[in-house]
């Protein structure tokens, strides 16, 4: 099951705070396509993302060639990044549909949000010990910021979780949304002062985020489709340690003492982009 985990879950939307704005003021690479909203951004063949005015899209292609420019290595289910519509945004998010299969939500109604911390905190106790060999600091995980909580009704799961270094307090804030072959997934790291203020931003795309016809989650089909390895609280125990977002985000706050985080990245190879001002901003609005 760990393995599957670890495979199932790459971190999905990223909101990465701080030096976007640094990088905007910098940049001498050429635009890109960017899509002011309103609109509704198609999110390849599974789902639409409804924006307002307030938010700017970009399609799959230009997102890939954004985080490689970055220095990070697109996995190739990326989507589209949204940012602010004005033009000194500090933060974006990517979007990622993950297709582990359909994901079980039996067990969602009957999860024990205790026992689940439990097993996230012995998680990480296991994977102090590779961060400790690999002469990085240990993680505390302190608790549930925002308690897992599973809509039914529209298929989505939210939860927060945050861990404690010697340099201060990260939160993982995620977001999923359930589809009949997979799921986005949604995940905005921050420092806990910034939580307030981008988790409304979070909360709107999930909210905004519907899954096609025939993609959505009451659309699956027994006698064909896949099922997901896992069940949802097996997902939501297992992502917050299994998938290195923590021990990743450390390596930045020790560089930066500030909470950026781009999951599946070359991180060093990031830093330096970021440093050289290499990557490119949206234009203003």
């Amino acid at each position: 099951m760990t393995s599957m985990i670890l495979r199932v879950y790459l971190v999905g939307v990223i909101a990465v705070m701080g030096m976007w704005g640094e990088v905007r003021a910098q940049s001498t690479e050429p635009t890109y396509a960017w899509q002011q909203g309103p609109l509704d951004a198609p999110l390849g063949d599974q789902a639409t993302l409804t924006l307002s005015s307030g938010y700017r899209f970009l399609g799959p292609k230009d997102t890939e060639r954004l985080l490689r420019e970055m220095g990070n290595f697109p996995s190739g289910a990326e989507l589209g990044l949204v940012t602010s519509g004005s033009g000194d945004s500090n933060w974006f998010v990517v979007i990622r549909f993950i297709d582990a299969g359909y994901v079980e939500d039996d067990d969602a109604s009957a999860w024990n949000a205790d026992e689940m911390l439990d097993s996230i905190k012995e998680g990480t106790e296991e994977a102090n010990a590779k961060r400790r060999e690999m002469g990085m600091e240990a993680l505390n995980i302190k608790g549930w910021e925002e308690k897992p909580h599973y809509d039914k009704a529209t298929n989505k799961v939210v939860w927060a979780i945050s861990a404690e270094t010697s340099h201060g307090t990260t939160v993982n804030y995620n977001t999923l949304a359930l589809g009949r072959h997979g799921y986005m997934s949604m995940n905005l790291v921050a420092d806990l002062a910034q939580l307030p203020t981008l988790k409304p931003h979070a909360a709107s795309l999930l909210s905004n985020l519907n899954f096609v016809q025939g993609k959505r989650y009451v659309d699956f089909d027994s006698t064909t489709d896949k099922v997901a390895a896992v069940g949802l609280a097996a997902l939501v125990a297992g992502a917050a340690f299994k998938s290195g977002l923590f021990a990743k985000l450390l390596v930045l706050i020790i560089a930066f003492k500030k909470v950026i985080l781009l999951a599946g990245v070359a991180v060093v190879g990031w830093v330096w982009k970021f440093v050289k001002g290499r990557s490119t901003p949206p234009p203003s609005a």
